[in-house]
């Protein structure tokens, strides 16, 4: 159980330190995407309505809380019109109060719309971090509130914060964009144990891999490498306990936990490399999965990922027999969706007829290794104390709910929220006028 989580839950502050990679126009566009995706309007009313929470004037000493007095500051500060301000009432993530059900009329969605991007502008220099953790925030409002104590980890960090948000999103039908966006937000320096550095970087590599960014999705892999690498591996006290509940004979809690993140970080990595389009980054990818399997091997590491990196090795060296083994332990794992296992017969199919390139197309789909790696780290992560925090508590669902109907507001007007649809819209509305 304990692999499932070290395996894969897990990118770090993208840096330059790597210069011994030269990726060259590949990483700049990889950089210029993310870019544009954490500048679009949707990360930017998360963001919003995150400072929005996390500036809230509330500390120890803080005895009570004025919602009408807070709401107009908030307004004032952020940009908020009469629509952004019913969605984003702070009194909703305190009170019993519920939110309005509300449908958009035209007029509404052009309304609404001009406001996100004016708030956009308004909070583009404006940074979350700036202020307390939500969870700081939060404890403080429930207990001025409610007189309950949330109980939540100390200390307590950004890059903590950041990372339980985007924990909890991969198992929520939340936008994409917003995962990335706090993922971005993560300064490993933040984390105390080489573990959670480790970890948190794998995360991050894999949103990567998702969003086909091969390049950044290299650094992060390396980066987690780099830091595996350092003298005085560390674990957290959570983590070392429940290695130690699944101990390897002949290993400690730290000399194990180091083998299985650096044996997943080889194998993360390997599998960006295969698929960037850099031939001298693609030509390491076969060495990576190698120090991922001989990791995997020295603790008899018999799974889903260990099966997919032998497959890969021996169709690399085609020996189609070997491989066939691999794969048919793989089409008979619990966790391989029909279509995959569909996939997989035919990636059989190709090795019989002698085919190893199309074979491999499949072993190194970023949409199967991403979704593997995801069902791997939530077999585990429920485990975690402070990811259950949101997930589990009667608070920490309070709280999502909340943000379910941050999610589910602009899920109305989604369609209408490019510029190039606004004026659109605007101008048809003006034409209606007169």
């Amino acid at each position: 159980m304990i692999f499932r989580y070290l395996a894969i839950v897990a990118m770090v502050l993208l840096t330059t330190g790597f210069g011994f990679l030269n990726f060259g126009k590949s990483l700049e566009n990889d950089i210029s995407e993310q870019a544009d995706t954490l500048d679009g309007i949707f990360v930017a009313y998360w963001k919003g309505a995150k400072i929005s929470l996390r500036s809230l004037p509330v500390n120890e000493d803080t005895k009570e809380l004025n919602f009408a007095a807070i709401n107009n500051s908030q307004a004032e500060a952020l940009g908020l019109g009469p629509h952004l301000r019913k969605i984003l009432d702070t009194e909703l993530l305190f009170s019993e109060k519920k939110p309005d059900s509300v449908s958009y009329s035209v007029t509404d969605v052009f309304e609404l719309s001009k406001e996100l991007y004016r708030m956009k502008d308004k909070t583009e220099n404006m940074d979350e971090d700036d202020y307390p953790t939500f969870l700081e925030v939060i404890a403080h409002g429930k207990r001025i509130t409610t007189g309950k104590i949330l109980q939540y980890p100390k200390p307590w960090s950004n890059a903590l914060d950041h990372w339980t948000f985007a924990l909890v999103m991969e198992a929520r039908t939340i936008f994409p964009s917003w995962k990335t966006y706090e993922l971005s937000k993560i300064d490993i320096n933040e984390f105390e144990t080489t573990d959670y550095k480790s970890m948190a970087s794998l995360h991050i590599g894999l949103n990567n891999l998702r969003n086909e960014w091969f390049y950044l999705a290299d650094q992060s892999f390396t980066n987690s490498i780099t830091e595996l690498n350092k003298d005085g591996f560390s674990l957290d006290a959570s983590t070392k306990a429940l290695i130690s509940e699944n101990l390897v004979e002949g290993y400690t809690a730290e000399q194990q936990g180091q083998i299985l993140l650096r044996a997943t970080s080889h194998l993360m990595r390997g599998w960006s490399r295969q698929q960037s389009e850099e031939e001298a980054l693609a030509s390491k990818a076969s060495g990576d999965v190698e120090l991922a399997l001989k990791d995997f091997n020295l603790l008899g590491i018999n799974n889903e990922l260990v099966w997919l990196a032998e497959s890969y090795l021996y169709i690399k060296k085609e020996d189609i027999d070997r491989a066939l083994l691999s794969l048919d332990k793989l089409e008979r794992s619990e966790l391989i969706s029909d279509k995959e296992k569909a996939l997989i017969r035919e990636t059989k199919s190709h090795l019989v007829n002698r085919e190893p390139d199309k074979a491999l197309n499949f072993l190194t789909d970023k949409v199967f290794m991403y979704r593997l790696g995801v069902s791997y780290t939530y077999s585990y992560a429920k485990d975690v104390e402070w990811v259950n925090l949101l997930q589990k508590s009667e608070d920490g669902r309070a709280i999502l709910e909340s943000f379910d109907d941050l999610e589910s507001a602009i899920e109305k007007i989604k369609d209408f929220l490019s510029l190039e649809e606004v004026k659109k819209k605007s101008e048809a509305l003006l034409n209606d006028l007169t």
